[in-house]
């Protein structure tokens, strides 16, 4: 086998193969919807390793203006440690910047550490992992997320996140519907929880609440209901530590070594706010 390899844009037909390589990373939630939806928000931002006329690897640019993310950086094993992770990483990077992003963040898991600080890229917090199963529970302030909703909720996340997540938001709420909670107290939205079914579990995020929301882990166990017994998932950002209690205090159990919440450029409040208590996924903050 040779080293000549090059990087390419994703293409639909990639789809089965993206999904492949995230099943075989134990990244349960990251399933071919998933992929479909990056490559419907920005298929430029999708990006395949190729050799001999198969793909070898992934990665995934997400950009939110002057910020962006990177995520599902994958090489398949017996292509590590031949540059393919730094040339996507690096691809991945250029697009960002020529689309304006100063800074850009990203998940790294432990291994993959050392390859983003020679990027450039400096650790903030702990992007914490949480899994279990929850005793769902109905709540009179909980109801099911509709379609009027949106705005509103779209808004309350542009508040939390500092972004404008409005398409990934539509979009889950569109294919899991029965997931998507919100809290409402007199006709106003005060906080909302999207689920999204991967293999064997639910992953539980975003997840926003504002302070005045007094229990906001009700829209967990009213997801938990709806999910029927499946294992839920959670991530949740060290830079929240009542969040983080909040889900301990719920029973799940908390999966050791982590990645790193990193960014390369200023530091800047994109995803870190009290009112964010679960990321959405670490490919998209």
């Amino acid at each position: 086998m040779g080293d000549t390899f090059y990087i390419r844009p994703m293409q639909p037909a990639d789809l089965d193969f993206a999904a492949a390589c995230a099943a075989a990373e134990g990244w349960p939630s990251e399933t071919r919807a998933v992929f479909e939806a990056f490559l419907e928000y920005d298929p430029q931002g999708c990006l395949a390793a190729q050799a001999a006329g198969q793909p070898i690897g992934i990665g995934i640019a997400t950009c939110y203006g002057s910020e962006g993310f990177v995520g599902e950086l994958i090489v398949v094993p017996e292509w590590r440690g031949r540059g393919v992770g730094q040339s996507l990483l690096s691809h991945a990077l250029d697009y960002l910047q020529a689309r304006g992003a100063r800074t850009v963040w990203l998940d790294g898991m432990v291994k993959a550490v050392a390859l983003y600080e020679r990027n450039g890229f400096r650790k903030v917090c702990r992007s914490l992992r949480f899994t279990g199963r929850l005793e769902g529970r109905a709540h009179g302030d909980i109801r099911p997320l509709q379609a009027a909703d949106l705005p509103a909720v779209t808004e309350l996340d542009r508040r939390a996140f500092h972004a404008d997540r409005r398409f990934f938001i539509e979009r889950q709420a569109a294919l899991n519907p029965d997931l998507c909670k919100v809290a409402e107290r007199d006709g106003r939205i005060l906080g909302f929880v999207l689920g999204q079914r991967g293999q064997g579990v639910v992953t539980a995020g975003p997840w926003v609440a504002l302070p005045e929301l007094k229990h906001p882990e009700r829209l967990l166990e009213s997801l938990a209901l709806a999910a029927q017994a499946e294992c839920l998932r959670i991530g949740v950002l060290e830079t929240n530590p009542w969040a983080a209690w909040l889900v301990r205090s719920l029973g799940l159990s908390e999966v050791p070594d982590p990645p790193w919440r990193m960014a390369l450029g200023d530091v800047t409040r994109l995803g870190i706010s009290t009112m964010a208590l679960a990321i959405g996924s670490p490919a998209k903050g």
